[in-house]
């Protein structure tokens, strides 16, 4: 083998090794980045959820009430990070700082103000959440990649909804018959169950849509349950709120079908208690609670809660959004309701611009307070 034979030889090992180098650089590129790609995902997914899961906490120091005291920063915090551990694995670390409004546009405070750091800052409205995770990588550490890291933020603020209307009146509306109708649609409520549109179907014939707002709970409110303190609501308490509106904030969840456990749950109050149908004023806008399901407490609804009323049967309604509705006419003989939608507001909702938390907060004014990512 003469020296130029060997010299090519040399020279297609090296160019082989090159390839192979290439070769292995691209399928980790695949993988590796396959990885990341994914890892990113589930942290958007953690992210997501936290900044939700942390803005609702946030709307409970924005709304206390006696008895439901304000949430504290460590509240907070703690809810912050057990999402992002649920969503995204132990291995996950994350950051998150308040926000608040300025006017329509979310703002954040400079110097930043940490989740964690000790306080609510005043006019905190939103959380926003950085969850990152750095993995070791198959293939890239070859051409000095060793690990990779995936991140992404979330940013879920809290408020009334953006139409603001003038309270809250205790009786519900089925969400399928609601998510058919458009703003300006008629619908009627009849809580003698014989025609309208909407009306209760079930074999619970007793139970006719009205919401005893004095016993609610939500399984985040653990251990105390502050709202769940009077089962025993007549129909003088309902004249009253459908007179002048209720005062006290209810949260929604996203669909019972969906899986969603974690929103509120309103006693369910039997009887057509005639005296309340015509109390609310008429052609005035207010909000009444949507419902999906109305599930028995005893069976149905998963522990944590609190011990299930027994008033009608321990039925409870679950609710998924907010309907704001007009009066325009009503009939106490025919105990009957004729109304129009003015919007109907599902699922987490929309959230207008508020002062946020802190003295003289406009925030609660609707008792409907609702949290939403904000894109």
């Amino acid at each position: 083998m003469n020296a130029r034979t060997g010299h090519e030889r040399g020279q297609t090992v090296v160019m082989i090794a090159l390839a192979l180098v290439a070769l292995i650089a691209m399928v980790g590129l695949a993988i590796d980045g396959g990885m990341v790609y994914l890892e990113r995902r589930r942290m958007q997914n953690a992210a997501d959820s936290a900044a939700l899961a942390g803005a609702r906490r946030l709307s409970q120091a924005i709304c206390a009430t006696n008895p439901n005291p304000a949430v504290t920063d460590a509240e907070i915090y703690n809810v912050v990070r057990d999402f992002v551990a649920r969503n995204g694995g132990a291995n996950a670390r994350f950051e998150a700082r308040y926000v608040g409004f300025a006017g329509n546009r979310v703002v954040e405070y400079n110097p930043p103000r940490w989740v964690g750091g000790g306080t609510v800052p005043l006019g905190a409205a939103g959380i926003v959440v950085t969850a990152t995770i750095t993995q070791p990588t198959y293939f890239l550490g070859i051409v000095g990649t060793s690990t990779g890291r995936a991140t992404a933020s979330a940013t879920a603020v809290t408020g009334p909804p953006l139409l603001v209307g003038g309270g809250l009146r205790p009786f519900g509306v089925p969400a399928p018959v609601v998510a058919q109708l458009n703003p300006g649609d008629w619908l009627t409520v009849d809580f003698d169950n014989n025609g309208g549109t909407i009306r209760w179907v079930s074999g619970e014939a007793q139970h006719r849509g009205w919401m005893n707002l004095g016993y609610v709970w939500n399984q985040r409110e653990n251990p105390n349950w502050p709202r769940a303190r009077d089962q025993n609501t007549g129909a003088s308490d309902l004249k009253r709120w459908m007179q002048d509106g209720w005062n006290g904030t209810l949260y929604a969840d996203c669909a019972w079908s969906a899986g969603c456990r974690t929103g509120d749950y309103i006693h369910a109050k039997p009887g057509t208690n005639a005296s309340a149908v015509c109390a609310a004023p008429l052609n005035t806008v207010f909000y009444v609670p949507v419902y999906d399901e109305v599930p028995y407490c005893q069976t149905q609804i998963p522990a944590p809660k609190p011990a299930c009323p027994t008033q009608g049967g321990g039925y409870c309604y679950h609710i998924v959004g907010f309907a704001a509705i007009k009066i325009t006419a009503c009939s106490q003989g025919q105990k009957e309701i004729a109304a129009t939608l003015v919007e109907y507001i599902s699922g987490e909702g929309v959230p207008s611009p508020n002062a946020g938390f802190g003295p003289g907060s406009n925030a609660c004014a609707s008792h409907v307070m609702v949290v939403s990512l904000w894109k």
